[in-house]
């Protein structure tokens, strides 16, 4: 029962119980006309002081706190009362100021941080973009010898002709599919967390990376645990995550050999909560032949703007920004070097369908 009710029944309750006293004292033949009437203006008053000076505004403060609640926070009550009320009142505007504009805020961070992140992306675009013309240079000569072959009309049968044309559809194919990866991984998609399989995003990730792995002599080399890994992410992100690690992996190998790329599962405590329950992850090892990170700086590998390869046009945005990714995920990216041995980042991602959106660590 309301407020509101309870007094409405209590004066209600005053005025029966003054008539059965007045109709008590009338049967004793007192006059109690008047003094009825007094009470019952009494009653009346009351009732509509407290409807207007309490009901109505508590009723205002219900409304916006349930506003609030659902996530508005542009109403405001705009009560000019100098009681108990009034500042109620007064603190819950207030308060709705502050989380409009914590709210702005946050989105302009939101927006100032997918904004870094596509910068990024196409400063990754661009490192790959030599790698890319080079590859694109080999089925290029080749449909233009077959080209040539069919123009002179030296292929000498129809069945040589056809044969060259063939080779002509699938060079071509070959080319739309290597500019449709760059066009994929250069193009803003909007955060998307769904179930997919993480195998499916390390291969397209190394096929993006493929390129500027031949260029510096270099090959990658993906070990799965499983063919099939379940996990609860934003594929894209995932991809530029992927991307990134990888690029620094062949470019910190100058003289060719192999990065390894493992997975794994694993458990271990989160590292935000170091003391807390073990959780499932999924654990991506991308393991290079580099030179190593010396001691001092490896702390320093995940700090916006920190490069050790300004030469080879590093923007120090691509490690912090995909340890920004994992964090996204619930997960995170640690790093261990060893002088002359090379590097090994990595990944935990919280496995899917775990109480978070990740996986294994170790």
């Amino acid at each position: 029962m309301g407020l509101e009710m309870k007094l409405s029944l209590g004066l209600f309750m005053l005025v029966v119980g003054s008539g059965v006293t007045c109709y008590v004292l009338a049967a004793q033949q007192a006059y109690v006309v008047a003094p009825l009437l007094l009470v019952g203006a009494f009653a009346l008053t009351a009732l509509s002081v407290a409807h207007y000076s309490l009901f109505r505004p508590l009723q205002r403060i219900v409304v916006m706190a349930r506003a609030v609640g659902a996530g508005d926070f542009t109403k405001r009550l705009g009560l000019e009362r100098h009681d108990e009320i009034g500042s109620l009142a007064l603190e819950l505007d207030t308060l709705c100021d502050q989380l409009e504009a914590a709210e702005r805020s946050a989105d302009s961070h939101i927006a100032a941080l997918e904004q870094l992140r596509h910068s990024d992306r196409i400063a990754t675009l661009g490192r790959l973009a030599s790698s890319v013309a080079h590859e694109l240079g080999n089925p290029l000569n080749v449909i233009e010898l077959r080209a040539q072959l069919i123009a002179s009309g030296e292929t000498g049968s129809w069945e040589e002709s056809q044969q060259s044309a063939l080779v002509i559809v699938e060079q071509t194919r070959r080319m739309t599919r290597i500019i449709d990866e760059i066009l994929s991984f250069a193009r803003t998609q909007p955060a998307l967390l769904t179930s997919l399989d993480l195998a499916g995003v390390l291969h397209k990730a190394i096929a993006l990376s493929s390129h500027t792995a031949k260029q510096h002599k270099a090959s990658i080399q993906l070990e799965l645990h499983r063919p099939a890994i379940d996990v609860d992410g934003d594929a894209d992100k995932l991809v530029q995550l992927l991307v990134n690690l990888l690029v620094n992996g062949v470019q910190a190998s100058p003289g060719g050999g192999t990065l390894r790329v493992i997975t794994s599962e694993v458990q271990r405590a989160p590292i935000d909560d170091p003391e807390g329950p073990p959780q499932h992850y999924v654990c991506i090892d991308v393991v290079d032949q580099g030179p190593g990170i010396p001691e001092l700086l490896l702390p320093k590998v995940f700090e916006p703007f920190f490069s050790t390869k300004h030469v080879q046009g590093g923007t120090g945005l691509g490690l912090s920004i995909a340890q920004g990714i994992a964090r996204e995920h619930e997960g995170w990216i640690a790093a261990t070097s060893q002088l002359g041995v090379g590097s090994t980042f990595k990944v935990y991602v919280p496995q899917g369908g775990s109480s978070s959106i990740g996986g294994y660590a170790s």
